[in-house]
């Protein structure tokens, strides 16, 4: 089973990134360039366009009254998922500057790492839900979703883990790693439709494209573009021959 593998993977990469030792090496900004490349195609190239089929989806559905009318709802859901991991990571952003201020303290304080994990821990989840929706049957798009995600969930993590030391350690990587399983898990054992996967990835598209900007962008002084254009370019060609 292709999604099972990729969801092992994907636990796997939760509980050991922070002992991979180049992400506080010299080349990480190469490295994040390459990444934040692919990772945009795939967004740009997979989740974005699929928008249109998911907002024929809903259209077609028998929404209550209050969502029926709201036109473009699966954009909509979109900008939403940008607008909470925003507030979320604005939250973070705060807690850690007040604690700094006031206790001389380099993280958040625990509500906010507590608040912060659960939203990660859900949106782990989704995309362990989506797998096989993302996917479909192909191997070569299972492969992709897995490169593409992997080095997202590194990205992601590695900004936990700094953001909240041994807390992420200790906690927060265990989190993470059972929600993606359990996102898998919940896929395989309960019926589902194509209304809810429309609205799931929609959401999650949204919260993708935001997590890319924050953790996966390097700051422009110390980017590479030529590193960028690599990721853009391999994960768009290999796109190209399996859609």
């Amino acid at each position: 089973m292709p999604s099972l593998v990729v969801i092992i993977g994907f636990v796997l990469v939760h509980l050991f990134t922070h002992f991979v030792a180049f992400l506080n090496a010299p080349q990480k900004n190469f490295l994040l360039s390459l990444v934040s490349g692919g990772s945009i195609a795939y967004v740009f190239l997979h989740l974005v366009p699929e928008l249109t089929h998911y907002n024929e989806v809903v259209e077609k559905a028998h929404l209550p009254f209050v969502f029926e009318h709201i036109h473009y709802f699966a954009y909509v859901l979109s900008l939403l998922g940008i607008a909470i991991f925003y507030g979320i990571d604005k939250l973070n952003t705060d807690s850690q500057q007040k604690n700094e201020d006031e206790k001389n303290l380099t993280r958040p304080q625990k509500r906010v790492f507590a608040l912060h994990i659960i939203a990660f821990a859900l949106y782990n989840g989704l995309i362990g839900y989506l797998v096989t929706y993302l996917s479909g049957d192909n191997i070569a798009a299972y492969a992709i979703y897995f490169i593409v995600f992997s080095f997202h969930f590194i990205a992601n993590n590695r900004v936990l883990h700094l953001t909240h030391e041994d807390l992420y350690t200790k906690v927060g990587r265990w989190v993470l790693a059972i929600s993606v399983f359990a996102g898998w898990l919940i896929n395989e054992l309960t019926p589902n439709s194509e209304l809810t996967v429309a609205i799931l990835s929609a959401f999650l598209t949204g919260g993708v494209i935001l997590n890319i900007m924050n953790d996966e962008l390097p700051d422009q002084k110390k980017s590479s573009f030529a590193a960028f254009a690599i990721g853009l370019v391999a994960i768009g060609g290999l796109l190209q021959l399996i859609i």
